[in-house]
């Protein structure tokens, strides 16, 4: 393998050559290293990245190898963190001018198994104004064309993926901030089941939202890094339980579930992305072990988007109180969303937590006889840089708390990406990413 492309492989595929000593943990970082220097003045997808520090950790993992055999299931793989992340070494500024060059000096939890596995952490990704979602992501544009938008909020960490600067990278989702960049730049999105992967040491926007999650160039290395990052052990009883549930099964006569009509969000879609979906949906019909049938929407579904920004905005004129008072440093659309939630009552928030649960319990007993649920991710392809995002369903997985995957399987006019969206009810992670990969084989 001549060095220069190593960036172009899946982590696994670095995995393989790594354990079959034909390559090193410094041969993958010099490769990296060179394609960042070669994209990153045109996608601009890193907030904070140190030549020097990655090469260093490097070498230290290749030292570890040579004395120990082996290193964990990471081997020293590169991987973007989204900065809302803690990092004990690195700055997290969470997209803002007042936290510029916080350092926090520990690490969030996910970045602590990251680096207990041995993964090699490559730099702060750019996010939006405090991860919100249908902000501008600073800086970052798409790296299939920089006319266009890279999604938001985890827009540096997909667009890192996209263009070969790094294999795997951390991301969170409050609405659409996984699926959409992962749609929009045309790399895998996993947004896990609500509370499998633990938040602590991250950026807290909406307590019963917030959920983190990760890119990669394959399913394959999203099962390892999910599986990397998520919460394990006996403190995790149900969890645990519920994913082995969904594990190891030979998945026959599948049920899949279709969605796109009955809500008015469907009708802002892209005609062409309509099209492309219902041809995929045709080659599908004609395999075996798959039953194919419509869903039909209930009231519930056309409540979310409200309640939704019910909760959003509550939480976050709580949890940025004390930025509101540095007016000159936080943009007026922040300022507009803290204002308009001191406005929500406690008692509408607490209603709304109340019919999120009830929701969550009615749609997953109405989802759970499809194994899967097949969607889009987005309306189409990216926006043009000045223009609006056309609304999607990404929220409404997000609401209920459900385990969802973009699969870049589309490409609009302009030749840009987006994906089709699986989506299982909650716990059935490994479930919808076997399902999925299984799909993608037929």
């Amino acid at each position: 393998m001549v060095l220069n492309q190593l960036n172009s492989l899946t982590a696994s595929e670095l995995i393989h050559l790594l354990n079959e000593d034909k390559i090193t943990v410094e041969d993958i970082a010099i490769s990296y290293v060179e394609s960042i220097k070669n994209n990153e003045g045109r996608v601009r997808a890193w907030e904070y990245f140190d030549k020097e520090q990655v090469l260093n950790n490097a070498k230290k993992l290749d030292k570890r190898k040579e004395i120990k055999g082996t290193l964990g299931v990471l081997n020293g793989v590169p991987i973007g963190i989204k900065d809302i992340f803690n990092t004990y070494d690195m700055p997290t500024a969470m997209g803002s001018k007042i936290w510029d060059g916080f350092t926090p000096g520990n690490d969030a939890r996910v970045v602590h198994y990251l680096r207990e596995n041995d993964g090699l952490i490559f730099g702060k990704t750019v996010t939006a104004e405090f991860a919100v979602h249908f902000l501008p992501a600073n800086k970052t544009v798409n790296p299939h064309n920089s006319n266009h938008i890279p999604g938001t909020s985890s827009s540096g960490s997909a667009a890192a993926v996209a263009s070969n600067m790094v294999p795997l990278a951390l991301g969170t989702q409050t609405a659409g901030s996984i699926i959409r960049p992962a749609s929009y730049c045309g790399v895998f999105g996993f947004k896990p089941s609500f509370g499998v992967v633990p938040r602590t040491g991250s950026l807290k926007t909406t307590d019963t939202l917030d959920t983190v999650g990760c890119f990669s160039k394959s399913i394959e290395d999203i099962k390892l890094l999910f599986d990397v990052i998520r919460v394990k052990g006996p403190n995790y009883p149900y969890v645990n339980k519920s994913l082995d549930n969904f594990s190891n099964r030979n998945y026959k006569n599948m049920n899949i579930g279709i969605l796109l009509d009955g809500h008015w969000i469907f009708e802002n879609y892209k005609s062409y992305a309509k099209k492309e979906f219902l041809i995929f949906l045709d080659a599908l019909k004609y395999k075996n072990e798959l039953n194919i049938s419509k869903i039909k929407i209930n009231s519930d579904f056309k409540k979310i988007h409200k309640l939704h920004n019910i909760l959003y905005n509550k939480t976050l004129s709580y949890y940025f109180k004390s930025e509101y008072k540095d007016m000159d440093k936080i943009s007026d659309e922040i300022k507009e969303l803290i204002e308009i939630g001191n406005s929500i009552s406690t008692n509408a928030y607490i209603d709304a937590l109340n019919q999120q649960e009830l929701i969550r319990q009615n749609m997953e007993e109405e989802l759970s006889p499809y194994d899967l649920v097949l969607t889009l991710s987005t309306a189409g392809e990216a926006p043009l840089i000045n223009e609006n995002e056309i609304p999607d369903t990404c929220l409404i997985w997000t609401f209920l708390g459900m385990p969802t995957l973009n699969i870049p399987l589309f490409k609009g006019p302009n030749q840009l990406p987006y994906g089709l969206q699986a989506v299982g009810i909650r716990y059935s992670d490994i479930k919808i990413l076997d399902i999925s990969k299984k799909i993608l084989k037929k």
